[in-house]
């Protein structure tokens, strides 16, 4: 009982594809003649039978599923008590049994069995702590199969499920396990349903060792193979199914999710609903004569619900119409899109679009576009063929935007050369209105900076240099960037003498003061932020001074750096940072005042 793992997931004990198992087994018999036999065998057995005797006669019997699976070596078998805690004896095959055909067995008897069965076939092999409780216990063939019965309680691996004979197995019986889910005489990857009281029940005990006679006859259940089904996933809320039997002439029996069988017609069967949204299982299987066969079974999806489709970016507006690009996405994975675009007032050109977003001009719609009034609109359909209202954007084209031509850079405000500060101010303007500035510091890459000029701190003492770009409202960039090289020289810090202590009659004042220390930011946020937790680092021009600091209308906290503000509101606010050393502390604070913006709004719908 219990899902497969490893090699057990590739054969009829996981996965049990029979069609596609028995053919590569029988070309792995051929090569066992001259190869080592695979330790993959024992996946292809099964708990078949357990007998709690009372005199030392317990034994566990194994079945095979296909022939030669008997390399067991290694391989464990283990009782435990009434619980999962309690071990009651493990038995490890130190070999093989011999090959024997489809359906035999292999017997694991206690040192009293051949007291107890007389006349029963010899083990394949003895184990004398094998003592299997009838009141409760369970036995696991370890990683494969498991089954539990009684007063047993936890949980083991495989699941042995809920346990057979509750009250205990009656003296003198065993559990055997039933085979009659789809082959009444074949042991079958369908006899095991990982529930032992649905699996096993009382009979009389029947050992049987891997010589034993074999008793099953060879049968055949017809075969249910489904041919026609619903989309997976679909909006539709009925469903047709189409079936056939191998070999033909078989009789049906259908479910739908949680219904019972029930005797359905050969050609095919339809469920006109409505069914609900979500997943639901259909399965078919035949019948001839005794003998059922295992299900065939469908599983698909219902969804009825519409994509919601949203556009994520979009041309400037008012813009040029040289060109214009959109990205946009779904709420549903696997979501494909149709796109339109056409003059205010028009009828819609819907088309289909790729999920990576859309670039005009087109095969359709070619450059440029007339100047007035442009709307696009996307939609999105999901794997179930269902198909979301459209996603609008609306904006105005004016081809007197259509501009080629670079913008030109100047630097209108910058720190003298040589410079005793550590800090560097720029200004700076472009001869377009809108354009936004790109800058560099020390030949470093290009970044975004405010418009309204950027601010360096904590320069080290040496040359320095510093470039700044315009790009115009439609992307042109000023491919000659506006630059400036300086010095910075910071005066080294000198401490103040050390005095002795006055004369007698020497007044005070001729003593000199101790001078205050200076307090120096090296990083602080521009002057427009939309980080509402902004970060300050900061030195002092003497070593080993503290810091206090003080955030708006606070009051002067100690601070380390680097220092982390609390959640701001948006507006403006104002940092202060002071150093103290020597019981002086400085008396011109440095200083940051900033804004924090709001986070830009959506695009208009």
């Amino acid at each position: 009982m219990g899902t497969r793992t490893g090699a057990a997931a590739m054969a009829p004990g996981g996965g049990r594809r029979w069609p596609l198992v028995l053919p590569f087994l029988a070309v792995v018999a051929g090569l066992l003649l001259t190869a080592a036999p695979s330790r993959a065998d024992f996946h292809l057995m099964s708990i078949r039978e357990v007998y709690p005797g009372a005199a030392n006669d317990s034994y566990v019997m194994l079945q095979m599923y296909s022939p030669g699976q008997t390399n067991l070596s290694g391989h464990q078998i283990v009782v435990y008590g009434s619980n999962a805690s309690t071990v009651v004896t493990t038995f490890t095959f130190s070999g093989g049994v011999s090959k024997g055909e489809n359906q035999r067995t292999v017997l694991v008897a206690d040192d009293g069995y051949a007291a107890g069965f007389p006349s029963g076939p010899e083990p394949d092999r003895t184990h004398a702590a094998l003592n299997i409780a009838s009141a409760g216990g369970a036995v696991c063939f370890v990683s494969i199969d498991c089954v539990s019965w009684g007063n047993f309680s936890g949980s083991l691996s495989p699941t042995p499920g809920s346990p057979a004979s509750p009250g205990g197995v009656t003296a003198g019986k065993a559990l055997r396990r039933s085979i009659a889910a789809g082959c009444s005489t074949l042991l079958e990857s369908g006899d095991d349903t990982d529930n032992s009281a649905a699996d096993f029940s009382e009979q009389e005990p029947n050992p049987r060792s891997n010589a034993s006679t074999i008793v099953e006859k060879e049968c055949k259940a017809p075969v249910a193979t489904i041919d026609q089904k619903p989309a997976n996933p679909t909006n539709s809320t009925s469903a047709a199914f189409t079936y056939h039997s191998t070999p033909p002439g078989a009789s049906f029996e259908c479910k739908l999710d949680a219904a019972v069988f029930a005797g359905c017609e050969s050609g095919g069967i339809e469920y006109p609903g409505p069914l609900s949204q979500g997943t639901h299982a259909f399965q078919v299987r035949a019948k001839e004569g005794s003998e059922t066969g295992v299900a065939a079974k469908y599983e698909w999806k219902v969804d009825t619900t519409p994509p919601v489709a949203e556009i994520k970016t979009q041309p400037p507006d008012p813009g040029p119409g040289n060109s214009a690009a959109f990205t946009y996405s779904s709420n549903e994975g696997g979501s494909t899109f149709q796109c339109s675009l056409e003059p205010a007032g028009k009828p819609d050109s819907f088309s289909p679009c790729a999920s990576s977003g859309k670039t005009y001009p087109d095969a359709t719609h070619p450059a440029p576009f007339a100047d007035g009034d442009w709307v696009f609109k996307v939609r999105a359909t999901d794997p179930a063929k269902n198909e979301g209202s459209a996603d609008v954007f609306e904006w105005t084209v004016d081809n007197t935007l259509n501009d080629v031509t670079d913008p030109q850079t100047t630097i209108v405000a910058k720190p003298p050369n040589p410079s005793t500060s550590p800090n560097a101010s720029f200004g700076y303007e472009s001869n377009e209105v809108g354009s936004t500035f790109e800058c560099s510091l020390d030949g470093g890459a290009f970044v975004g900076c405010d418009a309204a000029g950027v601010t360096y701190f904590g320069l080290e003492n040496g040359s320095h240099s510093f470039q700044v770009r315009a790009r115009d409202a439609v992307g042109n960039l000023d491919d000659s960037p506006a630059g400036y090289s300086w010095d910075v020289a910071v005066p080294a810090f000198e401490p103040p003498p050390i005095l002795p202590p006055p004369l007698p009659g020497l007044p005070s004042s001729t003593i000199e003061p101790k001078r205050a220390p200076q307090t120096i930011l090296t990083l602080q946020p521009a002057a427009v932020t939309r980080d509402r937790t902004p970060s300050f680092r900061f030195r002092s021009s003497v070593a080993r001074s503290s810091f206090s600091c003080k955030v708006d209308r606070g009051a002067f906290r100690s601070c380390i750096s680097p220092f982390t503000t609390k959640t701001l509101s948006f507006g403006a606010h104002t940092v202060q940072v002071r150093a103290i050393a020597g019981g002086s502390a400085d008396p011109t604070p440095a200083k940051s005042s900033f804004r924090v913006a709001k986070p830009k709004g959506k695009p208009r719908r």
